[in-house]
């Protein structure tokens, strides 16, 4: 089970890969990787369990480590997208199989206008803590959060 951030559409997306090899360094031992920082080295890849969070049919994942640079990229990819459908989704989700109603995610909603879609609001729902217990009643239920961008 790991963390997915995931971009949904009903209007087929576009998977992208960096246009060349860069390096990566992961240092185990203080839990940090290294990228080499290029703006265009990250990859969005189809997303197949897409139906297990939104109605919309079409998804791809983000494999990245968040900058700035990398994250004006997605805002132009979902203008883009935007030109094909009124809204795209972006979720950032903890991975399972099913969910029991006592351990069902807490969705965390939100619309926004991609005029107003700024850098900080990918940065945000990127890194958005899925495990905060927001739900007293429920501690063990995961945050999910989706934001959806409208023309």
């Amino acid at each position: 089970m790991s963390v997915c951030t995931f971009i949904a559409s009903d209007y087929p997306l576009t998977e992208i890969e960096p246009s060349q090899d860069y390096p990566l360094d992961i240092h185990i031992d203080d839990g940090t990787v290294h990228d080499g920082g290029a703006d265009d080295n990250y990859c969005l890849y189809t997303f197949t369990d897409v139906e297990d969070y939104t109605e919309k049919r079409n998804a791809v994942y983000l494999e990245w480590n968040y900058t700035d640079g990398r994250a004006k990229q997605i805002i132009a990819y979902i203008k883009n997208a935007l030109q094909n459908t009124d809204s795209i989704e972006l979720w950032h989700v903890w991975l399972m199989d099913c969910y029991e109603f006592e351990d069902s995610p807490v969705v965390h909603r939100r619309t926004i206008s991609i005029s107003d879609l700024t850098t900080k609001h990918i940065k945000d729902i990127d890194s958005a803590d899925i495990w905060n217990t927001p739900d007293k009643m429920h501690p063990n239920r995961p945050s999910f959060y989706c934001m959806e961008i409208k023309r």
